[in-house]
């Protein structure tokens, strides 16, 4: 992979790999020419994404020509510029894109490509991050096949290579399940970032898959200055601060060490917000009613900052969200507070709920509410209570911040 981000990519960083006579490798490979819409070039294409998506990421670099040995067999050293021709950039990016969405399953997201002119002609490097939905299969064509990079070459994957594969995907689930349900726990006792005022507590989680890589601390990590406060925080955001796992943002109650709610940014990229201000006991008895329509708009405000701060950091990352319901037992959800001597849903007989997450894909384009992403976990939520689904889809269209009496 070339040590650069693809945005400030120049014309010396590609004359560097010829004139330093820079190989391929597990992370980088050489193509003079782009792949032509012919069957056979669409698929040895989307081989080459495939295997090193199944690996470690890497970039593909079209319009570099490698040097042929004394057997004329390619030695993979840059040897000089073929020089693409990039008449319409936009349509080409496109295709390429629509060439791998269509072509592999699950589909990759975090793809990016940058064009760059050089004297001799253009090149156009395609960056595959490494996959955290793996294993991917091309399926193009009538072909079926898994493809991993090993060396400076692609090869169909073995069978244990596969089940590996899929058991590192297991393995990613149960730990970010553990993870969770771990914190629902903390929360659960005061042993939060901070306590929170309510009896019931609402987190939402929104978790990025490399959140949970084998990494080391290269270097200090802060938030920006401009996005300190502009921080969705539940409730209201009133003061902010670095703690142990992160920055903390909080909805202060006054009181110290504790908050109506709060946005707790981790180091690894996991975002949870808080919310311990989402029940009040009834003016007339009965059951302590969780302000379920609250939820739902507090579900979409928090997954809407997350997006727009991943993507105001410029990362393409692979998402699990999911929800907890904390301190629930006994409890009941209701439709409007305009009925609340009335529960409309039973009551809950367990303490603490952990929902399944919902896994997003960042490239997605998808408008508020996010019925696709967001609607699945509203419905779990209103289930525990014991209703099908959400009370609020007028004429079967998901609408939680209508004004329902």
């Amino acid at each position: 992979m070339l040590p650069v981000n693809l945005n400030d990519l120049t014309p010396s960083h590609i004359q560097n790999l010829i004139d330093s006579e820079v190989a391929e490798g597990l992370m980088l490979e050489y193509k003079q020419e782009l792949p032509s819409n012919q069957s056979e070039k669409k698929k040895d294409f989307l081989y080459e994404v495939a295997a090193m998506a199944n690996a470690g990421g890497g970039d593909i670099v079209f319009g570099i020509v490698d040097r042929p040995g004394a057997d004329n067999q390619s030695t993979g050293i840059a040897d000089s510029l073929s020089g693409i021709k990039l008449l319409n950039e936009q349509v080409e990016k496109d295709r390429l894109s629509n060439l791998i969405r269509d072509g592999i399953d699950p589909r990759l997201t975090g793809i990016a490509m940058r064009s760059v002119k050089c004297q001799d002609g253009d090149v156009l490097v395609l960056r595959i991050p490494r996959s955290w939905n793996k294993p991917h299969l091309v399926t193009v064509d009538g072909v079926n096949r898994f493809y991993l990079r090993g060396g400076t070459t692609k090869y169909p994957m073995r069978v244990d290579e596969i089940r590996r594969a899929f058991a590192e995907q297991d393995e990613l689930g149960e730990t970010i399940k553990r993870w969770r349900e771990n914190r629902a726990e903390l929360v659960s006792k005061g042993r939060g970032p901070v306590r929170l005022a309510g009896d019931v507590k609402w987190l939402f989680h929104v978790i990025p898959a490399s959140a949970f890589r084998r990494d080391v601390l290269r270097e200090s990590w802060t938030v920006a200055e401009q996005e300190k406060r502009q921080v969705h925080v539940p409730h209201e955001l009133r003061s902010c601060r670095y703690n142990a796992d992160g920055f903390l943002c909080l909805a202060d109650t006054g009181a110290q060490f504790t908050a109506y709610g709060y946005t707790q940014l981790f180091r690894s990229g996991i975002i949870e917000y808080a919310d311990g201000f989402c029940c009040n006991p009834p003016p007339t008895g009965g059951h302590p009613m969780i302000f379920g329509q609250e939820l739902e708009k507090q579900m979409v405000n928090c997954y809407e900052d997350a997006i727009s701060r991943f993507r105001l950091n410029g990362r393409r990352e692979q998402l699990y969200v999911g929800f907890s319901l904390i301190g629930i037992a006994g409890r009941a959800f209701f439709v409007t507070t305009m009925q609340s001597a009335f529960p409309q849903t039973a009551g809950i007989n367990l303490d603490i709920f952990t929902s399944p997450e919902v896994f997003v894909d960042i490239d997605d384009p998808e408008e508020s509410p996010y019925g696709n992403t967001l609607l699945p976990l509203v419905d779990t939520m209103w289930q525990v209570g014991g209703r099908q689904g959400t009370p609020f889809r007028p004429n079967g269209e998901w609408k939680p911040f209508g004004r329902y009496d």
